[in-house]
């Protein structure tokens, strides 16, 4: 890293929010009252309030961080805990109501794509008008304009009103518009996910490298596995709070065993606990993916699958397998079988455990859902399932320090598949 030169002033932070707070009121009627009575404490110049009145509730509390130039971070929380309202602080849309926000240089949000645009007017002229609210003059607004065309694929539909686009094309529109005037801060709130699948490509493409480039991104959504694809840095929430602010694995991490803990109902906890029956001969109270030694799961090195079970009696020959999910649950990357019938896998009445070793794991770094299922012999029947129809196990996956976790980091995938160089460039047909 290039030192400063002597005597000169390093810049300042892109962003920097310092205490802040946001405070809401969930009775309607007395948060118009109490608005009323802000606007007039304000109007005779009098300090914000900074205790919680009746029904009043901190949406931010007192929430501090910095962001860098070419600091690329996620947010993440729950529904409801203040991720969107925390954009809207920074973006000037709300006031806080405590601490402060200071924002170095020009900042762009994506998020309610589309909204503002103007139906009446055609695909170009609302373009050209967002350039216009950001001061760029004529030519550089031409420019400007082409590359928004380009980037939303819509040219053929650009000359026509807003109002006949779709949703989906709006959206394509309202991102094309704002990834491209090149803001020093830009932030994107639940908007990485508008248009096809070439085009969601396109849109996580340009914001890599935006932050490559040096412009700073703050990013909220729940796809898991794009932030910590984009993101080394992540902001985590709860109810308003600051929990964490740190790795963007971690963070992940610890939102989705928060999500694991609400997901069990009493009555699955109550199963889980309870001792199997003829008519339920296996209960799995837990399933684990380890390392050598007990220690993380690397990827490309050694891995053991272990579900710890319970049975009513003796089972011989026992069928069982496991899957590994993206961390949001949305789809299935990978399964894999612990055992078959003629492996003669016994489980014995009482506790017990069933064990698989994995070779070389190939899941790249992050974190992951795991899954397992035990079968009946000779039925294909399921004995018993865990992360089906409750929150599965919740594993994090470490990449090594090595030369090959760099290059396949670069393919942003989920699998590193395992290959060898042919020198002379020959291979059998």
């Amino acid at each position: 890293m290039n030192e400063p030169p002597s005597g000169a002033e390093s810049a300042p932070p892109t962003l920097r929010v310092d205490g802040v707070g946001k405070k809401f009121c969930r009775d309607p009627r007395r948060s118009l009252l109490y608005a009323l009575a802000d606007i007039g404490r304000a109007a005779l110049g009098a300090k914000r309030r900074s205790a919680l009145r009746s029904g009043e509730f901190w949406a931010l509390d007192h929430i501090s961080f910095t962001l860098e130039r070419g600091d690329c971070v996620a947010v993440l929380g729950a529904n409801g805990a203040g991720k969107s309202t925390l954009l809207r602080v920074v973006q000037g849309r709300v006031p806080p109501d405590a601490g402060t926000v200071e924002v170095h240089g020009r900042q762009a949000a994506i998020s309610d794509l589309g909204l503002g645009f103007d139906p009446a007017l055609s695909g170009r002229d609302n373009a050209r008008h967002a350039a216009s609210l950001f001061g760029l003059e004529h030519d550089s607004g031409d420019t400007l304009l082409r590359a928004i065309v380009d980037f939303s694929g819509l040219a053929a539909v650009i000359d026509t009103p807003v109002g006949t686009y779709s949703a989906g094309m709006r959206a394509r529109l309202g991102f094309a518009v704002a990834a491209q005037l090149q803001p020093d801060l830009l932030m994107v709130d639940e908007a990485l996910a508008v248009g096809d699948l070439s085009f969601r490509r396109k849109c996580i493409r340009h914001l890599s490298s935006a932050a490559a480039s040096g412009r700073t991104l703050l990013l909220v959504s729940h796809d898991l596995y794009t932030l910590q694809i984009l993101c080394p840095r992540a902001l985590y929430l709860v109810d308003g709070r600051l929990e964490f602010d740190g790795a963007t694995a971690d963070a992940v991490a610890l939102y989705l065993e928060a999500q694991r803990e609400s997901a069990i109902s009493p009555t699955a906890a109550a199963r889980a606990g309870s001792p199997p029956t003829e008519d339920e001969p296996v209960r799995i109270d837990a399933v684990e993916l380890h390392g050598e030694g007990g220690g993380p799961v690397v990827t490309g090195e050694t891995a053991w699958v272990v579900v710890r079970c319970r049975a009513a009696r003796r089972i011989e020959n026992v069928p069982w397998f496991f899957q590994l999910t993206s961390a949001d649950l949305s789809f299935e990357i990978a399964a894999g079988v612990g055992a078959l019938e003629e492996n003669g896998i016994v489980l014995e009445a009482g506790a017990g455990t069933l064990v698989a070793r994995i070779e070389r794991f190939p899941l790249l770094a992050g974190s992951f859902g795991l899954r397992a299922a035990v079968v009946a012999p000779g039925q294909r029947a399921v004995l018993a399932t865990f992360g089906w129809n409750d929150a599965p196990a919740y594993i994090r996956v470490e990449a090594p320090a090595d030369e090959v976790a760099r290059l396949v980091r670069l393919s942003r995938s989920m699998v590193e598949i395992a290959a060898e160089p042919v020198p002379g460039g020959k291979y059998h047909q």
